[in-house]
Parts: structure tokens; sequence; C-alpha cells
């Protein structure tokens, strides 16, 4: 699975209340716990952006990247997330697991890196499946910022 890698510097800053860059995520957010995806906030999406996509990957899954939560339609004048799922109004897409909502973080050992990345897309996302949404997500980004959590076994 291609995960979006834009040739731009990175514009947007994305944060969360529960935990900073590169720092282990909470059981909360893991199958340890209640596996809710986190309160995400950004700033920095530009004004032209059309949409805002999130894509939360783990790059360390033993059989190549685990897309973990794919989710398109979010409004460019959000400016996050709130902790436990998909606004209303928002796509959820198959992830890895082939299902479409959050799969929380529950590596099978060692540590393993999440990243959350929110892209803002100068239109809205055509696709009928993953991977032409990510394409299209690559196509169409304007702007991005990730913020990493880490999770160990």
């Amino acid at each position: 699975m291609q995960i979006p890698q834009p040739d731009l510097a990175r514009s947007i800053t994305v944060t969360s209340p529960r935990f900073a860059e590169g720092d282990p995520l909470p059981d909360r957010y893991t199958c340890k716990g209640d596996g809710l995806p986190p309160e995400l906030n950004w700033v920095g999406v530009p004004a032209e952006a059309r949409s805002v996509a999130l894509v939360v990957s783990d790059p360390d899954a033993p059989r190549g990247t685990f897309l973990h939560w794919l989710l398109t339609g979010l409004p460019a004048a959000g400016k996050g997330l709130p902790e436990g799922g998909a606004p209303p109004g928002a796509r959820e897409w198959p992830n890895s697991g082939r299902s479409a909502r959050w799969v929380p973080p529950c590596p099978p050992s060692g540590t393993h890196r999440y990243f959350f990345g929110v892209y803002a897309l100068d239109s809205q996302v055509v696709g009928s499946t993953t991977e032409q949404v990510l394409q299209q997500i690559a196509r169409h980004t304007i702007a991005w910022g990730t913020l990493h959590g880490v999770v160990s076994h």
C-alpha cells in the first residue's frame, strides 16, 4: 500500500492533547484499551483547500505498511477530529484489514510507529477503491503534515 508522501514541505501542524510527537500512544487508543481513535488538531490548512483527508498508517507492520484508517471529506475549515470516530459527513474507506473503520494499534512484537497524516486537498476525492483514493490524495495535496506516536508490544 502506497501512503502519500507529497513532494511538498510539511506546512500543516498536527497535534493531539493525548500524546506528543514521537511519544507512546496511551493504551486507551490501542487494542490494550478502548481502541478509540485519539483526538487530533491541526493548523495550517490553506484557504484554497477544498477538503481534508486523514491517513493513519504503520510502516513497521510485518507485511509492509498497514493502513489503520482512511478518512476523506473532512471540511477544509475544520481544525481537527474529536476522540472516538469519524465526524458526520466524512467517508471511511477500507483499511488494510478490509473494513471501513479505525483499526486500533496492536503491534505483534517490538515497537511500531503510527503516523497520523493530514492532507489539504485542492478538490474532493473521487475513487471507488482505497488505492484509487490514496492516489487521488497524492495528486491533489496542496499542504500536509503528520504526527506520529509509538506503541510497543
